[in-house]
């Protein structure tokens, strides 16, 4: 192994060195930092694009609130250019604009675009409305296929309570009881409040040996409430 035995000698071996290699090296120290200064500006465009595009999105979902015959054209351009999820959200508003003037087909298209462009995020919701649209048209075997294929435990009072009004439409009303079941028993796993409309479904259709869910309802605010109180301390 050779050594360097004096300053002098590896000064020159340093100057050599450099003198072969600076032109690489700076011009990789030049690119790193306009990389650095690209990234950091690219994250600030992306934030102030994300934030202008959430703001317009808020506007014209207001409009389709206050004047939703006339803001359906512009809802439509904006839906038409963002295939992401401001597209999506806006897009579920629209359905329900369609929905309030029963034009099922339209609000369907509005509900399946949002599924397939909004995400894990907002697809549950989308795949819930388009199954709402379809038990409005009476296409129950294809709006119960829809909620079965819900797979996020999140929703699955929202599934399951679902799944318990299509039944009713369909008249199949013991898959109606049990489908309600289950949105209790997911409430009480999850320990979410049952809603009053869901303990008079329940109820309506209960059987020998039931518990009512009212009492069910009544029993599992009294669990929530005490764990808040435990939480306070």
């Amino acid at each position: 192994m050779d050594v360097l035995t004096d300053d002098h000698e590896r000064e020159q071996v340093v100057r050599k060195w450099w003198h072969e290699n600076w032109l690489s090296l700076t011009v990789g120290i030049v690119i790193a930092i306009a990389l650095m200064i690209g990234y950091k500006q690219y994250q600030v465009y992306k934030n102030d694009k994300a934030a202008a595009n959430a703001y317009e999105m808020s506007q014209i979902q207001t409009a389709l609130v206050l004047k939703p015959t006339e803001s359906i054209e512009k809802a439509q351009a904006f839906i038409k250019e963002h295939e992401d999820i401001y597209g999506s959200l806006l897009s579920l508003d629209l359905a329900s604009t369609y929905i309030a003037q029963k034009d099922y087909d339209k609000a369907l298209d509005s509900a399946n675009f949002a599924s397939k462009n909004g995400g894990k995020l907002v697809a549950p919701n989308a795949s819930l409305m388009a199954a709402h649209i379809l038990t409005e048209q009476k296409k129950y075997d294809e709006a119960i296929k829809i909620v079965n294929g819900i797979e996020s435990k999140a929703y699955e009072v929202e599934k399951q309570e679902l799944l318990g009004d299509i039944y009713v439409a369909k008249n199949d009303l013991d898959k109606a009881h049990d489908a309600y079941a289950k949105a209790l028993d997911a409430c009480e796993a999850q320990k979410i409040a049952i809603n009053s409309l869901l303990q008079m479904k329940a109820d309506s259709l209960i059987k020998d040996g039931d518990k009512t869910a009212f009492s069910r309802a009544q029993k599992l605010q009294e669990q929530i409430n005490a764990s808040a109180t435990q939480v306070k301390k």
